[in-house]
């Protein structure tokens, strides 16, 4: 099996590596504007550079292409692509960009989205897989293994595709504010910054661990009230907290944060 990357910026780079650390004899090919980018990368995964205008060559070697490269740039790139992509496999991470979309201005009918997040770089990301409905049943079994490659994978229709952006794609940076702001809190009780990042880093990891122990002998996770409710004591100093989120109105700006994030990813859809 050889791939075809076109574009090396965070995503990409973590989609090659994740690649060849799950399958280490898979052919890897390369394709950005930045030469020293494509080269540090093919290093890593003893990948083929190509020129970044050799399309006809980019595609005849790769049996499946993925596109890594930002939204704005698909036009232009699919337009000299498009010669050379007629029924060929090709997997987008682009955001707002439709399968109709892939499939008008590439001349194939054998597309899959994917939704990452950032977390692909360490191997860790959930990510969403959507399919055409000509797309065929060998490409999308092949499509959710390189998705497993960045961590975990979950097959979804193409309608439920923003509402997943909002969720996990950009759901992950509403995670990070929380663990800043929960450092933050610690450091005005008078623990020195860094050292409330690396408690609260850890906090998280511990929940969501016990959220997610049940998984490893084939159960359901548990569900995050009966833990919540387990530690929350009369009296005590964590009801006391809850209460504070709460007034603060946690649960409905996390998910007003999700649907706002979602009705943008829908108004980008093209």
């Amino acid at each position: 099996m050889k791939i075809g990357i076109i574009g090396v910026g965070n995503m990409g780079a973590a989609i090659a590596e994740g690649l060849k650390k799950s399958f280490p004899d898979i052919v890897i090919g390369i394709m950005d504007t930045n030469r020293e980018k494509a080269e540090q990368v093919a290093k890593t995964v003893s990948g083929k550079i190509f020129k970044s205008d050799n399309y006809k060559d980019f595609c005849s070697y790769s049996d499946i292409i993925i596109l890594a490269v930002k939204p704005q740039y698909l036009d232009g790139l699919l337009e000299k692509l498009s010669k050379y992509t007629n029924n060929k496999n090709i997997i987008s991470i682009a955001a707002g960009k439709t399968i109709k979309y892939f499939e008008e201005r590439s001349g194939s009918k054998n597309i899959i989205r994917f939704m990452p997040n950032i977390a692909a770089t360490v191997g860790e990301a959930i990510v969403a897989v959507s399919y055409g409905e000509n797309t065929s049943e060998e490409f999308i079994k092949e499509a959710v293994l390189i998705a497993e490659s960045m961590g975990k994978a979950i097959v979804l229709s193409e309608t439920q595709m923003s509402a997943f952006t909002g969720l996990s794609g950009s759901g992950i940076a509403y995670v990070l504010s929380f663990i800043h702001a929960l450092a933050l809190g610690g450091t005005e009780q008078g623990i020195p910054y860094n050292q409330s990042l690396s408690i609260a880093i850890q906090t998280v990891k511990g929940a969501s661990a016990i959220l997610t122990k049940n998984l490893q002998s084939g159960g359901e996770i548990e569900n995050p009230i009966n833990l919540l409710t387990k530690v929350t004591s009369a009296g005590g100093t964590t009801i006391a907290g809850i209460r504070a989120l709460e007034e603060g109105g946690l649960t409905a700006t996390v998910m007003d944060a999700v649907d706002m994030a979602s009705r943008r990813a829908s108004d980008l859809e093209g």
